[in-house]
């Protein structure tokens, strides 16, 4: 039987051959380290001509040649959460344009191992970090970019979570739902903040509002607490706690969404898969990641980086949510 052999591995010099530049060219611009050293165009060029050859820097050999590995941290809060899994391979897709890999840590929703797991990666090799929901221990002075965190002393990349809470509560008001009540995630970040505050912004402190942990169990749990409100609709912090309203509402002899209507945040994918499948407010985290890393390439390439960048979400609705009966 004929072997079939893998295509040759596409180098640095196919990228210089293609963009009609020197080698060294096409290393400057993929290692960074082009500004102020080639023009806008060439540079423009070799990265147009690395994308149509699908040219991926082979990390391991430099790393061999130089004996420094280029290699970025992210740190998040929970693995098990599949929301991270995109962020991550966002990260990832631009991390490998840019010849860097990304370390994974995962701090498991423990403040207290975060602090030690940011000590050890600033004694590391990270060149930068890519922080979601952390903060850099004080004194640090590392290349970072902060992620779905509010705007201060580091760059942010964060999603429009004020304009997302709009929209779920425009869709369940717009049904005739006025008994709206809030699953809070219930893990201290920002982003659940900022979620909280415009809740209240849009109804009132008044609104019923139970804390809930990202386990389908524990949100459960707390669903059942905040179904004995009299509610008819729940907007949940995030997909996994909508999960655990499923739970809750089944074990009530609740009707999804003829008794209760329910709208998630996230878009993950079982969010399709639940009976019935639940509106919710999509975000793209891949893009999250990628442009994070985007913005941490360019702080280590000594540019300037926005304080903040928002990214746009939106509605996807299903089959959970109806007028209230």
């Amino acid at each position: 039987m004929a072997q079939i052999s893998a295509p040759p591995r596409v180098t640095s010099v196919d990228v210089a051959r293609r963009a009609g530049v020197s080698q060294s060219t096409v290393s400057l611009v993929l290692s960074g380290k082009a500004r102020g050293r080639i023009s806008a165009r060439t540079e423009e060029a070799v990265r147009a001509a690395a994308a149509e050859l699908g040219y991926r820097p082979n990390v391991a050999a430099r790393a061999l040649r130089t004996g420094v590995a280029r290699s970025v941290a992210l740190v998040v809060p929970d693995i098990t959460n599949p929301f991270f899994g995109r962020v991550l391979r966002g990260a990832q897709r631009e991390a490998q344009r840019a010849g860097y890999t990304v370390v994974l840590v995962d701090i498991g929703n423990n403040r207290a191992w975060e602090a030690a797991s940011l000590q050890a990666l600033l004694a590391g090799p990270a060149d930068g970090l890519l922080l979601f929901e952390a903060e850099l221990p004080p004194g640090a002075s590392e290349h970072a970019i902060q992620i779905e965190m509010a705007p201060g002393g580091l760059p942010v990349v964060r999603l429009d979570v004020e304009a997302g809470v709009d929209l779920a509560l425009d869709h369940l008001q717009d049904l005739g739902h006025t008994k709206i009540g809030h699953l809070a995630s219930s893990f201290p970040a920002p982003t659940f903040y900022i979620r909280r505050d415009r809740m209240v912004s849009r109804l009132g402190d008044s609104i019923p509002t139970v804390e809930a942990p990202f386990t389908f169990e524990g949100a459960s749990a707390a669903a059942s607490e905040l179904l004995e409100h009299d509610i008819t609709a729940v907007f949940c912090d995030d997909d996994i706690l909508a999960g655990g309203v499923y739970m809750a509402a089944r074990s009530k002899g609740l009707r999804i969404p003829e008794d209760l209507s329910v709208v998630g945040f996230d878009d993950l994918d079982f969010a399709r898969v639940l009976a019935p499948p639940l509106t919710t407010v999509a975000v793209d985290a891949e893009e999250l990641g990628a442009v994070a890393f985007e913005a941490l390439a360019r702080s280590l390439g000594g540019e300037s980086v926005p304080g903040e960048q928002v990214l746009p979400v939106s509605l996807c609705v299903r089959e959970s949510t109806s007028a209230p009966r």
